[in-house]
């Protein structure tokens, strides 16, 4: 009698614990789909990181899914999803949020900032982080993150870019921000708007010579199979803005809703550290795959500075939202 009790003790326990294992397989109320266009980098990791926060602090009741290269749709539709709410969360440079709010282009203006460091302070001063986080918010954007998601570098396919004159005639993809068609025209290249998806299968097939990106893009979609040289000019940063969609937040309970906002934006320190830990990373892997970073001589460097500077001024002055934002911007690099 006793050892039959024993077993039906036993067996209520294994029932209780796998009841409670797919209860917590399955437990989740909310999930976030995380849109990227990327994989592997900064803004990757934030979904990942975010959801074993908010796994950690709302009991399992908000998980976050994150859906890597493209696999929800190009940037304009991700976008259009976080607006209508069928899609939660969006990290992308911020370039391209410019059909929500032409503000973010602003991000893609030369030597904005005067580095990562710089960028990342600035960004982070708590006026400036307050006023661009909810920047987009009557567009269905809030913003829970602005931090730099890498360095760019110039990079060409069949004919490396090594010195000025090398951009001379070039066809280079860009994400179509007046800034980067600006920069472009200085350099004597022809500025080719393009999706991430289009621009590798383009850079092999020569429909275009090259193009500037984060160097997350160039390891982690083998671009060392199409080109070897990366030229790093210090000139613009990719700034990464991360969003959740407005239409969907409301749907929850405000109290959750709060949680899943604030533990988003606490993550803004950690995902700048993440990005340079990345780049680092990178770096090395490109140059163990046989790839080489350089840099203009000094004298092209001065003359690139000399031709890129005045783009912010230009590109802004005709337009008082866009002047008092980038002046906003600038006041506030100042202090930093």
């Amino acid at each position: 009698m006793k050892i039959h009790s024993r077993y039906a003790m036993t067996g209520l326990i294994l029932a209780a614990a796998f009841a409670a294992a797919t209860t917590t397989a399955g437990a989740a109320e909310y999930t976030i789909k995380w849109g990227l266009t990327t994989r592997g980098d900064m803004q990757h990791k934030y979904g990942e990181k975010l959801n074993e926060v908010l796994q950690k602090v709302t009991n399992g009741r908000v998980e976050v899914k994150t859906f890597p290269g493209g696999q929800l749709g190009s940037p304009a539709a991700i976008l259009e999803g976080v607006q209508l709410g069928t899609i939660e969360g969006y990290a992308i440079p911020a370039d391209f949020y410019v059909g929500a709010d032409p503000r973010f282009g602003e991000f893609s203006i030369p030597f904005l900032f005067r580095d990562a460091a710089h960028a990342n302070k600035t960004l982070a001063d708590p006026e400036l982080n307050a006023y661009i986080l909810s920047m987009a918010e009557s567009k269905g954007l809030v913003g829970v993150g602005i931090r730099v998601a890498a360095e760019s570098l110039y990079f060409g396919a069949k004919k490396p870019l090594k010195t000025l004159a090398d951009f001379k005639g070039a066809k280079l993809r860009v994400n179509a921000t007046p800034a980067e068609r600006a920069r472009m025209a200085a350099l004597g290249a022809t500025a080719v708007p393009m999706g991430l998806q289009e621009m590798i299968t383009s850079l092999q097939s020569g429909v275009i010579d090259g193009t500037m990106s984060g160097i997350s893009i160039y390891t982690n979609f083998n671009l060392q199979n199409v080109g070897k040289t990366l030229l790093e000019t210090d000139d613009t940063l990719l700034v990464a803005f991360v969003c959740l969609s407005k239409k969907w937040l409301e749907t929850l309970p405000p109290d959750l809703a709060k949680t899943i906002v604030d533990e988003a934006r606490k993550l803004q320190p950690w995902a700048a550290e993440e990005a340079v830990a990345e780049g680092i990373e990178l770096r090395a892997k490109w140059k163990e795959r046989g790839g080489e970073l350089i840099r203009l001589a000094p004298n092209e460097q001065a003359e690139l500075t000399k031709l890129l500077k005045p783009i912010g001024v230009e590109v802004t002055k005709d337009n008082p939202v866009l002047k008092d934002f980038y002046e906003r911007i600038q006041k506030t690099a100042a202090k930093y």
